[in-house]
This record gives structure tokens, sequence and C-alpha cells, in this order.
């Protein structure tokens, strides 16, 4: 994982090309940007060669080959949504849309997530 991301939970979303899945899923989490931001995210849609930013930054000199590599995506596959947990470790795969609060519900039970809960 880039190193600017050590302090982000980061959902990547994969795809061959755009399309109705790509759009269905980052537009379900473009819904609720608060929740986003209370959880540290940021949300990348990887199509094709281009690593695009949907919610927070990209990490400069982002690679979407290196990234499909680091994370076992196949060019060519159509679809995975992978979250990425603080500690660079993949939390869920996905090989369809995911809801929000699907994830947003995994996220709260992370022992991490929970102590930043305690702290606010």
């Amino acid at each position: 994982m880039p190193s600017s991301w050590h302090d982000k939970r980061v959902l990547l979303v994969f795809a061959d090309a755009a399309g109705p899945r790509v759009d269905e899923q980052t537009g379900a989490f473009l819904s609720d940007r608060d929740a986003l931001a209370e959880r540290d995210m940021v949300v990348l849609a990887v199509v094709g060669d281009r690593v695009d930013p949907v919610f927070g930054d990209a990490p400069s000199g982002a690679d979407a080959a290196a990234l499909r590599a680091r994370y076992g995506v196949e060019a060519g596959t159509p679809f995975t949504a992978l979250l990425i947990g603080k500690n660079g470790g993949v939390k869920r795969r996905e090989h369809k849309p995911v809801t929000p609060a699907e994830i947003f519900g995994l996220i709260d039970t992370m022992p991490m997530r929970r102590a930043e809960m305690r702290e606010q």
C-alpha cells in the first residue's frame, strides 16, 4: 500500500472498463461522504490503466498495474472491490458491488475503529 495511505482505510474498485457496476459502487459510497470521512476512508476507481480518486486523494504516482499486482487482481477482471485496512491488509474482497452498510458495518467491528470511536 502506498505510504500516503498509512492512516486511511481504502476501498479499491477495480474494473476492466467503465460501466454500470463501477458507477453503482462508487455512487453508493459517494451518497454518504460524512460516513466515509468519519471512517478515514479513501475510495479509488482502478479502471483499465487509470487510477481515479472517487473520495479522498489518490497518492501521487498511483499506478493501476502496480495496484492490480499488489492485490492480485488480474488485468481484464470485470469487477473487484477490495477494502484495505489501515494496516495494509485486505479486509474484504467482492466480485460484485457491495453496499456501504456492509463495509461500514465491517469497519465498525474492527479493533482499531472501535478504539477510534471510544476516543471521539
